[in-house]
């Protein structure tokens, strides 16, 4: 729409033919714009008929992208700070600048101090390793394209790279982490590789077919942030009157159901196909938070916490733990 108000002002009538072939549209896509422009936006653009072509009936000197209230640039700009998650990754940039240009169009249509908007909002959190730009280019030409791909990848637990091959499905950041979900040849079953352990990408020539069936929010469904698989299990978990107000404060997963008790304490139940992130999220909160079901993952709460109580015993004397005096 700014190239046809543009293309019109330098006067010469350009007909819907002219613009159509100029911006590479339909005619149809040129008269739905003019319409809009003129309808909706109030740009005086008229027709001449003797000219065959548009012209302005009065001088243009800005035209407003986006109309919007002051509460919906204030979420703009906080999704242009919440962008972190892409950092490193070739969206970054081009998301940055996207984000600006719609901003610096508005400046003039609203009295709105910028400065103090961006110096009273901010985020904060643990920064992600960025992803090698070629890399996550290449991944997700080769998801877009269904290519193979083949790639040096070291597990967190690993101390070699090994090489995998994978038909790449879908790509998702979760908690400003990039993943990729997918069918691992050496695995022979679906498989979530984290792009900062990723290193070699090559994408193949060979093709793949998607499976009609997969679903990247079905295949995350159980899971409490990226990992999930086997069996629906129920954990339940008890919080203390402190923890209790801090948990139902948040959705913490689509499944949880929270069950009041006596003195402001309470039991969370979620459903999860896999405990891998549930236990240290347990684990944060202390002894502020007991797990009562299912026995095995009370179990391993257990032994984790015993194996941490190691680090803090005295020497020499295995069965006493160090007092703790505060700062």
């Amino acid at each position: 729409m700014r190239k046809i108000i543009s293309r019109v002002q330098k006067g010469d009538y350009p007909s819907r033919k002219d613009l159509a072939e100029e911006l590479e549209v339909t005619t149809k896509t040129v008269q739905r714009d003019i319409d809009f422009l003129r309808d909706r936006q109030g740009v005086p653009l008229e027709y001449d008929q003797h000219e065959y072509g548009y012209y302005l009936t009065e001088p243009v000197t800005s035209f407003p992208l986006l109309n919007l209230s002051e509460g919906e640039v204030v979420a703009l700009l906080l999704a242009e700070r919440a962008s972190a998650q892409y950092h490193g990754t070739p969206l970054e940039a081009p998301l940055r600048r996207a984000c600006q240009k719609l901003i610096e169009n508005l400046k003039d249509e609203l009295s709105i101090s910028w400065a103090d908007l961006d110096a009273a909002i901010s985020f904060r959190g643990i920064e992600a390793n960025p992803v090698d730009p070629n890399l996550f280019r290449n991944l997700n030409i080769a998801v877009r394209t269904r290519r193979e791909v083949s790639f040096e990848y070291r597990k967190l637990e690993a101390k070699e790279f090994e090489t995998r091959r994978l038909h790449p499905y879908h790509l998702t950041c979760y908690d400003h982490q990039w993943y990729v979900m997918g069918y691992d040849e050496l695995r022979r079953a679906e498989r979530r590789f984290m792009l900062g352990r990723m290193r070699d990408l090559k994408v193949s020539s060979t093709r793949f077919t998607k499976p009609a069936g997969f679903n990247p929010e079905k295949a995350l469904k159980g899971s409490f942030g990226i990992f999930s698989g086997g069996e629906p299990v129920e954990i339940r978990i008890w919080f203390d009157a402190f923890a209790g107000r801090l948990i139902r404060e948040r959705l913490w997963h689509h499944s949880q159901q929270v069950q009041a008790l006596p003195h402001d304490e309470l039991e969370l139940k979620l459903t999860l196909t896999s405990t891998v992130e549930v236990l240290p999220w347990i684990l944060r909160w202390g002894a502020h938070a007991k797990v009562l079901a299912p026995q095995e993952l009370v179990g391993t709460v257990g032994n984790t916490v015993r194996d941490m109580v190691k680090h803090y015993l005295k020497p020499g004397n295995p069965d006493a733990v160090p007092s703790l005096h505060p700062i």
